[in-house]
């Protein structure tokens, strides 16, 4: 009887204290860095959380903590009054957590392909790379095993055309 008291006092300050994946069994995996490169012929500005802006020159890397349970990084042109593209990942479940490719909601669009490549050191079909086009919508979702980081590269849109 205290056992179960015990439990049920654990669960309710859990969920009071907005740590849902302890009351709801939800995955804290996230991809722990992503490693994002510009190839593109024009500065970007990369968005991530409040106050993480990030202006991306042409041919430079920089990596990005990625250890919270879900987050955005979102991308524009440097000069856009507003975000243009997302690449947007959560916690999933049993230790993966999930990423897609989006467009952001009314703007006008991102120029160029967006590539996301999991650099998983166990390869698996659900744990697949990603590729966004201009004028295409949010991506199918890839799952990954909890600190696959994840390298992304932002190209001229021709440049990942089909041959």
């Amino acid at each position: 009887m205290k056992y179960s008291a015990l439990v049920a006092v654990t669960l309710l300050a859990a969920s009071s204290l907005g740590m849902p994946e302890l009351f709801s069994g939800a995955s804290k995996a996230a991809p722990g860095q992503i490693i994002v490169t510009n190839n593109m012929n024009r500065p970007l500005r990369l968005e991530k959380g409040e106050g993480q802006t990030i202006i991306l020159h042409q041919g430079q890397t920089v990596q990005v903590a990625a250890a919270e349970t879900s987050a955005d990084l979102w991308v524009s042109e440097q000069n856009a009054k507003q975000r243009q593209a997302e690449v947007s990942y959560s916690g999933g479940d049993e230790g993966t957590y999930n990423f897609s490719i989006m467009p952001a909601e009314g703007s006008g669009g991102f120029p160029g392909a967006i590539e996301a490549i999991p650099l998983s050191p166990r390869p698996s079909p659900r744990c697949h790379p990603l590729v966004w086009y201009p004028g295409q919508g949010n991506t199918q979702q890839s799952t990954c095993q909890d600190r696959t980081p994840l390298r992304v590269f932002f190209r001229e849109a021709h440049h990942l055309e089909l041959v």
